[in-house]
C-alpha cells in the first residue's frame, strides 16, 4: 500500500507538500507542484488514512440530523443533505425524536457525544431560552443550523419556510371559493410550524371577518387513525364544515379517509386542502390540492449553511434562510355549492 513518502517521491516535492495537498491548504503550492502530486496519486492509486486526518484536525466528518419523524418532507429533505454530505466528504447519523422533547434533547447529547462536527435541528422548542442544551451549543460556539423551525429566534443560524404565509394562502384559496365554514385538523400543538400552521387558518379567517369556530378546529392524537375519528365527528355536525384545511399530510389521509367511511365525495360534497405535498398527491382521486414546501431546497440550504459554519473560524452573526412555501392548486376544492 502506498504511503504519503511515496508520493512525494513519485512528485519529486516534500512530504510537507503532499500533507498540505491532501489537506487542501494549496497556499504554498505552484499549479505544476498541485497536478504533480495529483498525479502521483493517482498513478499510485494512494488513499489517505481518514482517520488519522480527521484526529489531527480533531474533525470526525460526521454531522448529525435529528428530526421529529421521518415524514415524506424529511425524506425529501435528507436527498439533499445526503448529496451536500458526499459533495463534502462527510458522513451523516440520523435521529428521530418521535415529537418528544426529552428524546430530541437526548438525541442532541448523543450526537454530541458521538463528537459530530456540526447539526441539522428539526426542534419542537419555540425558543432557545431556557432549553439548555441549545444553550450550551450556542454558548461552545458548536457548529448547527435550525430547519424548519425557530422563525424568530436571532441566536442561532436556521433555515425556515414562512409557515403561517402558506396557511393563510390555503385557507384564503377556500374563502375565495366561497366557503365560510371551514375546519381544520391538526397535531398537538408542540412545535412552532404547528403553531403557526393553526396561527395562519385563524389570521386568514379573521382578515376576512369570519369568526373563528372553536368546534372547528380539531387536535388529533398522533396515532394512526385519529384523524378519521375527528373527520366523522365534524361531518355528523348539523351544520357540517363545507370545507376541511388539514395542517399535515398524514392528517389528510385520515380526512379523505374519514370523508369516504362518511359516504361522502371530495370535492363534490366538500372541499379539502392540504399541507406538505408529495409525488403521490397528484395522483390522489381527485388529485390533492396542498401546500407545498420545498424540502429538497431546504435540506440542500441547511446543509450548506451548517459546512459554513463547521470551516468558519470566527464567530459571525447568525444568518436566517428563508424558502417559500406554493399552493398547489388541483382538484380536492371547488366553489361552495352551499354559498349565496
Amino acid at each position: 500500500m502506498a504511503t504519503i513518502d511515496d508520493v512525494a517521491k513519485r512528485a519529486g516535492v516534500s512530504k510537507s507538500s503532499v500533507s498540505r495537498y491532501l489537506n487542501g491548504n494549496f497556499t504554498y503550492l505552484s499549479d505544476a507542484m498541485r497536478a504533480k502530486i495529483a498525479k502521483a496519486i493517482r498513478e499510485l492509486n494512494y488513499r489517505p488514512n481518514s482517520i488519522a486526518q480527521s484526529l489531527k484536525k480533531k474533525e470526525t466528518k460526521v454531522i448529525g440530523l435529528v428530526v421529529g419523524d421521518m415524514n415524506p418532507f424529511w425524506m425529501e429533505a435528507l436527498r439533499a443533505v445526503q448529496f451536500e454530505c458526499s459533495r463534502h466528504g462527510y458522513g451523516l447519523m440520523i435521529s428521530s425524536s418521535n415529537w418528544d422533547v426529552g428524546k430530541e434533547i437526548e438525541n442532541i447529547r448523543m450526537l454530541k457525544s458521538r463528537q459530530v462536527d456540526g447539526m441539522i435541528i428539526a426542534s419542537m422548542a419555540t425558543s432557545v431560552d431556557g432549553v439548555g442544551v441549545y444553550e450550551e451549543l450556542i454558548a461552545e460556539q458548536f457548529p448547527f443550523v435550525f430547519a424548519d423551525c425557530m422563525t424568530d429566534e436571532e441566536k442561532a443560524d436556521r433555515v425556515v419556510t414562512n409557515t403561517v404565509a402558506g396557511a393563510m394562502e390555503a385557507v384564503e384559496y377556500l374563502i375565495a371559493l366561497g366557503h365560510r365554514k371551514i375546519a381544520t385538523l391538526l397535531f398537538p400543538v408542540v412545535s412552532t410550524v404547528r403553531q403557526e400552521r393553526l396561527l395562519g387558518y385563524k389570521q386568514a379567517l379573521r382578515k376576512h371577518g369570519i369568526e373563528v369556530d372553536e368546534s372547528l378546529i380539531r387536535v388529533c392524537k398522533e396515532s394512526r387513525g385519529s384523524g378519521v375519528d375527528a373527520t366523522i365527528g365534524l361531518l355528523s355536525m348539523p351544520d357540517r364544515p363545507t370545507a376541511i384545511f388539514s395542517t399535515n399530510i398524514h392528517l389528510t389521509l385520515d380526512v379523505l379517509r374519514g370523508i369516504r367511511q362518511s359516504g361522502l365525495e371530495v370535492p363534490r360534497d366538500i372541499s379539502v386542502v392540504g399541507y406538505d405535498d408529495t409525488d403521490w398527491a397528484p395522483l390522489l382521486d381527485p388529485p390533492l390540492t396542498t401546500v407545498s414546501i420545498p424540502a429538497y431546497e431546504m435540506g440542500s440550504k441547511a446543509a450548506s449553511l451548517l459546512f459554513k459554519k463547521i470551516r468558519q473560524t470566527k464567530q459571525t452573526k447568525p444568518k436566517k434562510i428563508e424558502v417559500s412555501p406554493k399552493l398547489m392548486v388541483r382538484l380536492s376544492a371547488i366553489t361552495n355549492p352551499r354559498a349565496e
